[in-house]
């Protein structure tokens, strides 16, 4: 599955979701991108609070980058993703209160925010948003006491995806006169003589199947790792590894055999 960043798109999307509407429209909106500086962002809180397309002033908002993300179901792992978004509105209480702001408090805005986005469905997904907890918080700035900040956020859930299906694990058996099994560790073989052991793997139909007799990881990308192809001798001390691997999938979780004498 190749991995596309979907954050330019829902960034810029809940820009213009929340410019359309005809009371928020009014109200200029800045993308804040991640890494950006403390003075950058003071910068961009100032050309929001500036002259609207009203004419009023006194009040911005701002869309923070996706904050969190994680399963949207602990309990299925490679489900859905569930992505955290923040809006922040931000408002110069003195310049809004005075003759030429806006006299709406961040708290409206930021509610209508939150209508506006339930109703929003991000590009590349295919289910609206879902307030977070708590919907709504304000607080005062602490650099700026004029400051008042009110923070809205919200989860996007992933429900466009293509789940991760992993491969069944190898199965590795072990014959011959020269090994004897280990009966206190499991997957433990004692090498008692020169004939050694024949290591057989089995693995799901269509597989390959990389293996490794130094300890190293078996993949494609490892010089040291080979294909399987049929029963590998062992006559000397070794720890045996193999994963399975097949288009569409993710890799099998790696079996093991460990070989001594």
């Amino acid at each position: 599955m190749i991995y596309r960043d979907l954050w330019p798109a829902i960034q810029q999307d809940i820009l213009g979701a929340i410019a359309a509407d005809d009371f928020l429209g009014t109200r200029l909106g800045v993308a804040v991108e991640p890494g950006d500086i403390t003075s950058v962002i003071n910068t961009k809180i100032a050309k929001i609070v500036g002259t609207g397309l009203d004419g009023k002033n006194g009040v911005g908002y701002l869309v923070l980058p996706i904050e969190k993300a994680d399963d949207d179901n602990a309990n299925m792992p490679g489900g859905p993703l569930k992505l955290t978004i923040s809006v922040q509105w931000c408002e110069n209480v003195v310049i809004n209160n005075s003759l030429n702001g806006t006299q709406t408090p961040i708290r409206v805005y930021a509610a209508l925010t939150e209508k506006i986005l339930k109703l929003y469905t991000p590009v590349g997904l295919t289910q609206s948003l879902v307030p977070g907890r708590p919907v709504i918080s304000e607080f005062t700035d602490n650099d700026n006491k004029n400051l008042r900040v009110g923070l809205v956020e919200f989860t996007a859930v992933e429900a466009d995806y293509k789940p991760f299906t992993r491969v069944n694990r190898p199965q590795i058996s072990v014959s011959g006169v020269g090994v004897q099994a280990s009966a206190c560790s499991p997957n433990s073989y004692q090498i008692i003589n020169s004939s050694g052991a024949q290591v057989t793997v089995t693995a799901a139909a269509g597989a390959t199947t990389y293996y490794t007799t130094d300890g190293t990881h078996p993949y494609a990308g490892n010089a040291a790792a080979q294909i399987y192809a049929g029963p590998i001798p062992i006559t000397q001390p070794c720890l045996f590894r193999c994963r399975a691997f097949l288009a569409g999938q993710t890799g099998s979780d790696t079996a093991a055999a460990n070989f001594w004498q």
